[in-house]
């Protein structure tokens, strides 16, 4: 007979709680970007190192062109006597597609034709393998033709947690677990003391409650978040109005993403039909059956518009499919 000791059941009942907790894949963007809102001077301190600033507002950040881009956070300051813009843009990984310089630069030419000032702009990496790579900005050195923009990078793993937590600050504390812990410490510890640390704020109970809610989501990028089940209750999460806010938005952006995809491949079948109706009537053949699997092995919508006006121009059938053949190949 097999004896289940008190650690295993501690263990058994931590697993059991973290399992109640479904969490939507933006978590940490979502929890990254609400201390911006709440606690918006300790955020801007922590960006700029330094205190000489008025918060003015938080600015809307959606920047419409054919469509509409949406900067992370944007706030208008008061710095120097001078009103100014504070950009953050909040990476957990390494942006690929367009890698950050390039999303960076766009964002920042938007802004300034939209809002026509001063911009100081911070990319603030959460995961510890992220951002190494990020050169800060854009530099094309061609006399005559200068182009430079400019980013301060911030790595949170490289920031001293201790002195951020001994500052106090409410709004930094869900990102001290993903600091530099001192040197004695695990993953695990650090992320338990910063807890403990936050437990003592002077800061009313619900602010504390959700503080220690965000403080649990982000430590999920440094270690098992069910470590810290036994510090956060159950019933905490769950009532926290922070939870909430974390599950409607991913459940609000998963219905935007089905409706993008949706769009999407609405516009594919109709490049597709469109393609096949044209190479009928050019041609006086019913070829849906033959072309229809390689039309639909593409999923890059520019190259079925570029199709489509080969199938309006091309002289022989013969023409159009070797041009399928070619996007089809990957070439």
């Amino acid at each position: 007979m097999v004896y289940n000791t008190g650690m295993e059941e501690s263990r058994n009942n931590q697993q059991s709680a973290s399992e109640a907790f479904i969490l939507p894949h933006q978590q940490f963007d979502i929890v990254a970007k609400d201390p911006f809102y709440v606690f918006p001077e300790d955020m801007l301190w922590f960006l700029m190192d330094r205190l000489d600033f008025e918060f003015i507002e938080h600015v809307d950040s959606n920047l419409a062109t054919v469509e509409v881009r949406h900067m992370d956070v944007l706030i208008k300051v008061l710095l120097e006597g001078q009103t100014v813009l504070v950009h953050c843009e909040i990476q957990t990984d390494d942006s690929q597609y367009p890698s950050m310089v390039r999303r960076n630069v766009g964002y920042l030419g938007r802004c300034y034709e939209r809002y026509g000032l001063p911009i100081y702009s911070f990319v603030l990496y959460l995961r510890s393998t992220a951002g190494h790579r990020d050169p800060g900005g854009y530099f094309q050195n061609i006399p005559g033709h200068r182009f430079i923009v400019e980013y301060q990078v911030i790595r949170l793993s490289e920031i001293d947690g201790q002195s951020i937590l001994e500052a106090e600050q409410p709004g930094l504390m869900p990102f001290t677990p993903l600091m530099r812990p001192p040197a004695d410490m695990t993953a695990v510890e650090w992320t338990t003391h910063c807890a403990e640390v936050m437990q003592a704020l002077p800061v009313d109970t619900a602010t504390r409650n959700n503080l220690m809610v965000e403080l649990w989501v982000m430590s999920g990028l440094a270690h098992e978040r069910q470590d810290l089940l036994t510090l956060i209750p159950e019933d905490i999460v769950k009532e926290s109005s922070v939870y909430q806010m974390i599950i409607e938005r991913g459940i609000e952006r998963g219905v935007e993403r089905g409706i993008q995809e949706g769009k999407q491949l609405g516009a594919k079948e109709f490049a597709i039909e469109r393609i096949l109706n044209l190479l009928n009537r050019r041609f006086n053949v019913s070829i849906a059956p033959a072309l229809t699997p390689s039309l639909e092995a593409i999923d890059n919508l520019q190259h079925l518009s570029q199709l489509m006006d080969e199938a309006t121009e091309a002289e022989h059938l013969e023409n159009f499919i070797q041009t399928l053949q070619t996007f089809h190949n990957g070439t």
